[in-house]
């Protein structure tokens, strides 16, 4: 049986409205583990900001974070992958769109969770039963955000 996504993904991290200013989210960024944030509208996932968009959209570009806000810098539309997809599918999505967070939706669109490049590398470790050497190196990788010389 293929495994799930639903089986590696991280619990639904807490969305963030679009009006929100870009130094207010980053604020809630700081705090966060996958270091993105999903946008949303109620129950319906809008956008995702990761801290890349922050940087390049908005501190580079020279603009005040006060002044901007998530739904001028937000991707959209979302790519995403719902919680019972095999994981195949997650890693074939994050390849095809370049990214390495997914935002996990249930059948009715609801956010469950968050599915890394991080964990599937762990995923895949654990199946070779760590026998591959490049696995391994990303399977012992901290958490993202964890503490280290480069985050």
């Amino acid at each position: 049986m293929e495994a799930l996504v639903d089986s590696i993904m991280s619990k639904a991290p807490e969305p963030v409205d679009a009006n929100m200013t870009v130094k207010d989210a980053a604020a809630v960024l700081a705090h966060r583990t996958e270091k993105c944030l999903v946008v949303a509208n109620g129950d319906f996932v809008i956008g995702v900001v990761t801290a890349t968009d922050m940087i390049e959209k908005v501190l580079a570009a020279g603009a005040n974070p006060a002044e901007v806000y998530v739904r001028d810098i937000m991707s959209t539309p979302v790519v995403s992958v719902k919680a019972g997809a095999p994981l195949r599918e997650a890693a074939e999505i994050m390849s095809d769109y370049g990214i390495t967070k997914l935002p996990v939706l249930d059948e009715s669109g609801g956010l469950v969770g968050m599915v890394t490049s991080l964990e599937l590398s762990r995923w895949l470790a654990k199946q070779s039963n760590y026998e591959d050497p490049a696995l391994n190196a990303l399977a012992k990788m901290k958490k993202e955000g964890g503490a280290g010389p480069y985050r």
